[in-house]
C-alpha cells in the first residue's frame, strides 16, 4: 500500500492565477510520470535492498513422484559435510538422515557450484507431506527448512499453478498467492529470471538463481511447493537465444546443477528436455532454446526448435503415452501464432510445427493433447478453434498461455477463443501478477476433467481476480496409471 505521501494521491490547492495553476497543474503530472516511470523501468517488484543473495539462498524441491524426490541447496559447506533430515512430523521427532552429494559428479567440481548439494529421496510414501532440513557438520541450520508432499499412486485428483516470466528476484504478492492457492505442484514455463546472460560463465548463472531465492516470497513458495520448470531465452541465455549461444554448455551445466530436475534423457550433458507423469496424466517438458536453429535461418526442412535427438525423443514420449488421459506439452513459446516476421516463436519455424502437428494426428494423440506457453506476457485460452496445423483442419488441440507473474504485459500469437489478457500495469507503480490455476479431476472413472482458471492479482485492489474459466473432459476408457 502506498501512503498519501504518493504524487496520485496528493491534492494541491493553487491560490494563484490560472497560469500558475497550469504551471502547478504540470509539476504534479510531471512528478507523478516521474515516479511512476522510474518504478517501472528500473522494477516495482525487485528484491528489498536488504536481502542479499548468496550461494545459501537455493532451496527447492523437484522431480517429485509418488515415492521419489530431488532437493537441491545452497551452502557454504563441502557436500560431504551437509546432510538432511527428512520426517513426516514437523518436530522431527524420528527423523531419517540422508547425505548429500555434489552437483557435478564424476568430473571436477567448478568454483561456482562449490556447495551445491543434491539430495535424491527414494522409498518415500504416496500421498504423504514432508518436512526437511539441512545441517552441516552435525548442526542444524535452523532457517534450511522445507516442505513437500509426495504424489498418490494411481488415477487422483491435483492441482498444477502455470506460470512464467518473472523480474529477477520479484517480491511480487503473486508468489504468495500461488503458495496459498495450495497447488500440488508448480509449473514453470520459462523466464524465471531476466539476467540475459551472455557471457560462458557459471557463476553468473548461480548469482541469477541466488537472486530468485534471496526474494522471501520466491523462496516460500519454492520450499513448500514441488517445481517442474523449463527455461525460455532469458533464463537460458540472450533475448530470442538459440543453439548458436555461447553460452550454450555452460546454461546447461547450470541447470543441471541448480535445478531440481526429472531425468534428463539427454544424460549429463546436452538439452535439458524431460517428462513425467501424476496418475493418469502425462506431462513432457521440451527444451526449445539450447538446440534451436538460428530464429533468422530459412524456414524449411532443416530449421528446428527441438534438434534432430530431441524431437526423436518427442515423438517416442507422444507415443509412449498414448495410454494416457491427458498429455500436456510445455512449449515454452506460442504454438498459435502466423506472424511471419515473429520468427521467435512457432510462426518462424512453420515447417517443423507442421511435422509435429502431422505426427500428432498420425499417432492418435490430438484428442489427450494440451499445449502450455509461457513467453508472451499474458493468460489466454484458445479451445481447439484455431488449432489449425496438421491435417484437414488441423489437430484441433487446446492451448494455454500463462503469464506474466509479474513482467509488462504483451500479446503474442493468436487468435484466441479466450483473451488474450496481457498483465496490466498498476497506477500504484507496479505491474499485476498472472498465471493459470489448473485442476484435474479424475476419480478413476472413465474421463479425467481438467479445468483452466485464468487468474490476476490486481495490484490496485490489493487482491486475486478471476479472469477466465475453461473446462474439457478427456476420455479415460483406456488410459491406465504411468
Amino acid at each position: 500500500m502506498h501512503s498519501t505521501s504518493d504524487p496520485a494521491a496528493r491534492h494541491y490547492k493553487v491560490r494563484s492565477s490560472g497560469s500558475t495553476t497550469v504551471t502547478a497543474l504540470v509539476l504534479v503530472i510531471t512528478l507523478f510520470v516521474l515516479v511512476v516511470g522510474c518504478r517501472y523501468m528500473h522494477g516495482a517488484n525487485t528484491p528489498s535492498p536488504a536481502v542479499i543473495p548468496d550461494s545459501t539462498t537455493i532451496l527447492w524441491t523437484g522431480a517429485v513422484t509418488s515415492t521419489t524426490a530431488r532437493i537441491v541447496a545452497g551452502t557454504d559447506y563441502n557436500p560431504a559435510d551437509v546432510r538432511l533430515h527428512i520426517d513426516t512430523l514437523s518436530s522431527f521427532r524420528s527423523p531419517d538422515t540422508i547425505r548429500g552429494m555434489p552437483a557435478e559428479r564424476g568430473r571436477m567440481q567448478d568454483d561456482a557450484l562449490a556447495g551445491i548439494v543434491h539430495f535424491d529421496l527414494s522409498d518415500l510414501q504416496p500421498g504423504t507431506r514432508y518436512h526437511y532440513r539441512l545441517l552441516a557438520r552435525g548442526d542444524v541450520l535452523p532457517e534450511r527448512v522445507g516442505t513437500f508432499t509426495t504424489f498418490d499412486d494411481g488415477p487422483q485428483s491435483f492441482r498444477v499453478i502455470l506460470g512464467g516470466c518473472t523480474e529477477t528476484g520479484s517480491r511480487h504478492p503473486v508468489f504468495d498467492s500461488i503458495r496459498v492457492a495450495s497447488p500440488d505442484l508448480f509449473l514453470h514455463l520459462g523466464d524465471m529470471h531476466y539476467s540475459d546472460i551472455a557471457r560462458p560463465e557459471l557463476e553468473r548463472y548461480r548469482q541469477a538463481y541466488a537472486t530468485v531465492h534471496a526474494s522471501p516470497e520466491q523462496s516460500r513458495l519454492f520450499r513448500s511447493v514441488p517445481l517442474a520448470y523449463m527455461w525460455d531465452d532469458h533464463d537460458y541465455g540472450p533475448n530470442n537465444s538459440s543453439g548458436a549461444a555461447e553460452v550454450q554448455d555452460i546454461a546447461q551445466r547450470a541447470y543441471r546443477g541448480l535445478v531440481p530436475h526429472y531425468a534428463l534423457p539427454a544424460g549429463t550433458t546436452g538439452t535439458v528436455q524431460q517428462a513425467f507423469s501424476v496418475g493418469r496424466v502425462h506431462f513432457i517438458l521440451s527444451d526449445l532454446r539450447s538446440a534451436r536453429t538460428r530464429n533468422a535461418a530459412p524456414d524449411n526442412a532443416s530449421k528446428t526448435m527441438m534438434g534432430v535427438q530431441q524431437k526423436k525423443w518427442f515423438k517416442d514420449e507422444l507415443l509412449r503415452a498414448r495410454d494416457a488421459a491427458v498429455i500436456i506439452w510445455v512449449s515454452s513459446v506460442p504454438w498459435i501464432a502466423n506472424d511471419l516476421q515473429e520468427n521467435d516463436r512457432w510462426s518462424g519455424f512453420t515447417t517443423e510445427r507442421a511435422e509435429l502437428a502431422r505426427y500428432i494426428d498420425s499417432v492418435g494423440v490430438a484428442s489427450k493433447l494440451v499445449i502450455a506457453s509461457g513467453d508472451a506476457h499474458m493468460v489466454a485460452l484458445d479451445d481447439g478453434t484455431n488449432n489449425v496445423y496438421g491435417p484437414g483442419d488441423g489437430i484441433r488441440t487446446p492451448v494455454v498461455q500463462a503469464a506474466a507473474l509479474d513482467r509488462r504485459g504483451s500479446a503474442k500469437g493468436g487468435p484466441y477463443t479466450i483473451g488474450p489478457y496481457p498483465n496490466r500495469f498498476s497506477l500504484r507503480g507496479a505491474n499485476d501478477g498472472q498465471y493459470v490455476r489448473m485442476d484435474i479431476e479424475d476419480d478413476a472413472g472413465d474421463e479425467v476433467c481438467v479445468t483452466w482458471t485464468g487468474r490476476r492479482w490486481a495490484y490496485d485492489e490489493q487482491r486475486m481476480t478471476d479472469l477466465f474459466r475453461w473446462e474439457q473432459c478427456f476420455s479415460a476408457e483406456e488410459a491406465s496409471p504411468r
